[in-house]
């Protein structure tokens, strides 16, 4: 049997190593990913930092073996093979799917009012980023304003299409920093943004075939659910696809031509529009309930489903609250507010 190392990166990722291989290559085989550049003739780009075990590297030859609480020492990954388990520490590593942000300076391509308070910017890609950039669906930006403040918003385009990223931005009234936006937005040429951000979302063959996708979204939530269900469709996806969007009143609702356009045209995609306040809405003649019901009322269990949210903190722990006395389990919900408003 072939001998197996342990190798610790960073204190957090470990992974299993075949005796003789290069770090690099047993990082790589596992799905990570790091700077190098020995095709293209830069060497030492791969620079590691061994924190403690056995290495022997064979350019530049070196053998190394540090016990805790030894000085750290630099050693390259393509070059060096574990002869234990070690730690080792590594700037800019990517885990398996994880993509690297980047600042790009965007012209603004075009902005249109959707609705009484949403707005639908198009951002278009430098030439020299359209190659570069990559961002999975689900993922958000940041926009950056020139006095450095941020605002995060969904992408709302798929990355399987152009080079145009699409946001879906509510305008404020009291909200300086959405008006700042709209502001800045509407009367520049261009603005700076930084992406991709965010570990909910989802890429097709990551799906099993048995899988049931719900996309659930509120208000503006829509843009992330938008990227998804693309990036589903493009990818010919077969599994069933049940988007559900609530809104307070029919007028927050926008685009939703489009979600009833993907149904008409993919059996496997059902729509379900949702709003909270009927009384608000004396002309709306569709399902009245809070998302997180209405989603509960139409599932037995949920068993071989995958829920990806986007809304309020309250209505995503709301839904996974709903959806949990039904069986769903924790890794079965994904939204990014389990990361920027975690529930003690």
């Amino acid at each position: 049997m072939t001998k197996r190392y342990r190798i610790t990166v960073n204190e957090q990722h470990v992974i299993e190593a075949d005796a003789g291989v290069s770090i690099f290559d047993s990082l790589s085989r596992a799905g990570y990913r790091m700077r190098i550049s020995c095709r293209n003739g830069v060497c030492q780009i791969c620079k590691t930092t061994l924190l403690q075990g056995a290495i022997v590297q064979r350019y530049p030859a070196l053998e190394l073996c540090l016990d805790e609480g030894d000085n750290a020492a630099q050693i390259y990954a393509c070059t060096a093979v574990p002869r234990s388990d070690i730690r080792i520490a590594i700037d800019g590593l990517l885990r398996p799917g994880e993509l690297r942000v980047k600042k790009l300076v965007c012209d603004i391509a075009a902005i249109e009012q959707l609705s009484h308070d949403v707005y639908r910017v198009r951002l278009h890609l430098p030439v020299t980023g359209r190659q570069a950039v990559e961002f999975h669906a689900g993922q958000y930006l940041e926009i950056i304003l020139p006095d450095q403040r941020r605002a995060a918003f969904s992408i709302g385009s798929a990355p399987d299409f152009s080079s145009d990223l699409e946001l879906h931005i509510r305008k404020i009234p009291d909200g300086e920093m959405s008006l700042a936006i709209i502001e800045h937005l509407t009367h520049q040429p261009s603005v700076e943004i930084e992406l991709p951000k965010g570990d909910c979302y989802l890429t097709a063959d990551q799906l099993a075939p048995d899988t049931t996708v719900i996309l659930a979204a509120a208000s503006t939530g829509f843009s992330q659910i938008k990227s998804i269900a693309e990036h589903l469709l493009a990818n010919q996806v077969a599994n069933p696809i049940h988007i559900y969007w609530g809104a307070r009143v029919e007028a927050d609702f926008y685009l939703e031509k489009l979600p009833l356009q993907w149904a008409a045209e993919h059996t496997n995609v059902h729509v379900h529009f949702v709003i909270s306040e009927p009384d608000n809405s004396p002309g709306w003649s569709g399902r009245t309930a809070l998302l997180p019901e209405a989603i509960v009322a139409d599932f037995e269990h949920f068993d071989h489903v995958e829920i990806f949210t986007s809304g309020s903190p309250s209505m995503v722990y709301a839904l996974a609250d709903a959806c949990e006395a039904k069986g769903l389990q924790d890794t079965q919900i994904h939204s990014d507010v389990f990361a920027y408003a975690p529930r003690k």
